[in-house]
């Protein structure tokens, strides 16, 4: 007959064979015969967690702990079984008590990170699994676990604002998994955003490295040599963003500012006329579906005046000193035509006065709506039933002969809208403040434009709006003068002033 050392030893191995059923009836002879037989015991109860039967399981493994309070591995499994019963707090105790027993039981330490994951401790996970690594550096499980639990940590200190906190996790991430292309990724994010520029590089290239198509890897690699001034590499990386995905707005327009840095601007230039026609594509595939342009504006007979609408909110001179001399410009650059100055009631009351005295038609907007409606403003001329024509302009820059000649030459031919593209950085379908229109035939803009802003507010806002809701609109039906992308609209017309050169839109700094 057997021993009931040699029953536990065929009790166990079909157990692990999974022959779990055997197993039990094994287990229960033993304790039969003696009821406490602490591995019996101990056993018996981990393979009632196994079957779903925890409740049945604490028992016996209580009862085996009380017979051998020194065994740190029944301490341990007792942990993971509380643990499968989802009561984390009475399993990191039971760890605890594994861990003063042994300290050098790595399994343990794994389980007990597990728990106080579970517990919101994710800092006392990290450190658990680097104790676990410590006992164990062979212990794939508690690397694997540690790796994710750092990247986790190190992601969420981004996410919440908390960069330089996500420093060490994101390092030792990368420092125990060396071949993640998503933790080198993301740690390159971490120390560009901290503005350690310099050392970031080394993580984007290791992530596109190890993954040659990682786009965001390789386009941010190029974003952060340029803003190092290292540019012939940067131009180099966003060049291999856009063989990546040709698509990528992003690396395409980064890629001109930089081609044009280094005055390359032939190579720029053509890379500006590929981006207008992707954003064209993109535009009409993924156009809104709104109601076709009319032949004629409504209620045509109300309308006549013609205006050159600006946007005004805040006090910074740049813009209420522009807006001031574009006000004092209109008369004589426009003649017959009216400045109208939409504004809110962050504009000091001097600037008004003098816009006022100046002859502009101030729109007083919602109280404090500039810095998230401000930009759209001025499209609302398009709104306005007494308007016969709008012109839209920027306060920092300064109305002129040439953009008036080229105005002109718009009126004169028989479509209904214009734009203007001035230089070779001009990469927008329509520059916010550079078109205009017949009024009257667009939809109503400022509803569309507030429930755009509510999405996707950002500096490029408006000219994002007007890509989506007003080019696929007007694209067969607008006039565009084009000074530098071949084959995207006409020369400029000579002004009064003599043949046409400079760039109309250009920012002015005020005196």
């Amino acid at each position: 007959m057997a021993t009931i050392t040699e029953a536990l030893t065929i009790a166990l191995d079909l157990h692990l064979a999974g022959r779990l059923g055997e197993a039990q009836e094994l287990y229960t002879r033993i304790l039969d015969v003696d009821p406490d037989q602490p591995d019996a015991l101990h056993f018996l109860g981990m393979l009632a967690g196994q079957v779903g039967q925890g409740e049945v399981g604490l028992p016996l493994i209580a009862r085996a702990l009380e017979l051998r309070p020194e065994a740190a591995d029944i301490h341990s499994n007792r942990g993971n079984l509380l643990r499968s019963l989802n009561r984390p707090a009475e399993a990191a105790d039971s760890y605890r008590r594994a861990i003063a027993l042994r300290p050098d039981f790595a399994e343990a330490w794994t389980d007990f990170a597990t728990a106080l994951r579970s517990l919101g401790d994710g800092d006392g996970a990290i450190g658990a699994l680097e104790r676990a690594l410590g006992a164990a550096p062979a212990l794939d499980a508690a690397r694997d676990r540690l790796v994710l639990l750092l990247h986790e940590r190190g992601r969420l200190r981004i996410e919440s604002g908390q960069v330089t906190g996500s420093l060490p996790f994101l390092m030792r991430a990368s420092e125990l998994a060396p071949l993640d292309a998503d933790i080198a990724f993301l740690l390159g994010n971490a120390l560009y955003a901290a503005g350690l520029r310099e050392d970031s590089l080394g993580a984007y290239r290791r992530a596109a490295a190890l993954v040659p198509d990682f786009l965001s890897a390789v386009f941010n690699l190029g974003i952060a040599l340029g803003k190092i001034d290292r540019l012939e590499e940067a131009a180099q990386a966003l060049s291999h963003a856009t063989r990546i995905d040709p698509t990528h707005i992003d690396a395409l327009e980064n890629l001109i500012l930089t081609l044009y840095a280094l005055d390359r601007e032939e190579e720029a230039n053509t890379w500006a006329g590929t981006a207008l026609d992707l954003k064209d594509a993109l535009a009409v595939a993924h156009a809104p579906a709104l109601r076709p342009l009319p032949a004629a504006p409504r209620a045509p007979a109300r309308r006549t005046r013609d205006v050159v609408a600006f946007s005004l909110w805040g006090a910074r001179e740049i813009y209420t000193k522009g807006a001031v001399e574009n006000a004092r410009l209109v008369p004589r650059i426009y003649p017959g035509w009216i400045c109208r100055i939409y504004h809110d009631d962050s504009v000091p009351a001097a600037t008004l006065a003098e816009l006022a005295g100046a002859g502009a038609e101030l729109v007083a907007m919602e109280p404090g709506s500039g810095p998230l409606h401000g930009l759209y403003w001025r499209f609302a001329a398009s709104d306005d039933p007494t308007i016969r024509r709008f012109v839209c302009r920027d306060c920092d820059s300064r109305v002129g002969a040439k953009e008036k000649a080229a105005v002109d030459a718009w009126i004169a031919s028989d479509r209904p809208f214009h734009v203007m593209r001035d230089h070779i950085l001009h990469t927008e379908l329509i520059l916010a403040g550079m078109w205009g229109g017949v009024a009257g035939l667009l939809p109503e803009m400022r509803g569309l434009a507030e429930r755009f802003a509510r999405t996707d507010a950002d500096r490029w806002q408006d000219q994002r709006f007007l890509r989506r809701f007003v080019w696929p609109a007007i694209r067969d039906r607008v006039l565009i003068h084009d000074r530098t992308h071949q084959g995207h609209g006409l020369p400029f017309p000579d002004g009064p002033d003599g043949p046409y050169e400079g760039s109309i839109g250009a920012r002015v700094t005020p005196d």
